[in-house]
């Protein structure tokens, strides 16, 4: 009794190095035997040619093909929280980072800086077992911690991690933000309106359109001397 493999293989020979593969795109034939294509896709890839390539460090193949990189080092930014008032999260991975929302001494429960004094607007980093308060990640030890402005300028930092800048309307005392007048404005006297010059043009038109002239009475002037 002939086997599985047997019964597919009987009547036909096994593939060999010499089997000629064509493929024709239009009137174009390719052809390749069976050892030039093995060939071609287990020579290495390089930066300037198609190859095979394997997985190096940090990289993993899943059964089904799917390549996955663990990237070392990657912070994630989780958003703003009070360490003064909150406790330090119980699912904290390695990278996580963290705004400080408010100024104060951070409680017990954030290991590595349990009761230091904390600064709105320090990154907390969290290595896997301790949190550290860095009010900067740049190389320099530089960075944006708090945004200052001058009149007409203000800030809403009721969300630390997300500022809101507005510019405070003009006044007849302060400087600050306009917004041109339209029609309707001239006629109403909005307060806040400023007129232009096409706007002022507009409305000397309207009010004395040209060629028309206000009727004069000579008889109501004073006489000469």
């Amino acid at each position: 009794m002939a086997t599985s493999t047997e019964s597919r293989t009987a009547g036909r020979s096994l593939p060999q190095p010499t089997d000629l593969l064509l493929v024709q795109r239009g009137s174009t034939p390719y052809r390749a035997t069976a050892e030039e294509v093995k060939a071609f896709m287990l020579t290495p890839a390089t930066a300037a040619a198609i190859g095979a390539i394997r997985p190096g460090t940090n990289l993993s193949v899943e059964a089904d093909g799917t390549l996955h990189a663990a990237i070392p080092g990657v912070l994630h930014y989780r958003g703003a929280i009070d360490p003064t008032t909150t406790e330090a999260p119980a699912a904290a991975a390695v990278g996580d980072v963290y705004l400080a929302s408010s100024s104060g001494p951070a409680m017990a429960s954030w290991s590595g800086i349990a009761g230091a004094e904390i600064a709105q607007g320090d990154l907390l980093l969290f290595d896997g077992s301790n949190w550290s308060a860095n009010a900067a990640l740049g190389p320099d030890g530089a960075g944006v911690i708090r945004i200052q402005v001058a009149a007409p300028l203000a800030v809403d930092e009721s969300d630390p991690a997300q500022p809101l800048l507005s510019v405070e309307p003009a006044t007849t005392a302060a400087a600050g933000v306009l917004r041109l007048a339209a029609a309707e404005d001239l006629i109403a006297g909005t307060e806040g309106a400023a007129v232009d010059a096409a706007a002022l043009k507009e409305a000397m038109a309207t009010a004395q359109p040209a060629g028309d002239y206000m009727p004069l009475d000579l008889s109501t002037l004073p006489a000469l001397p």
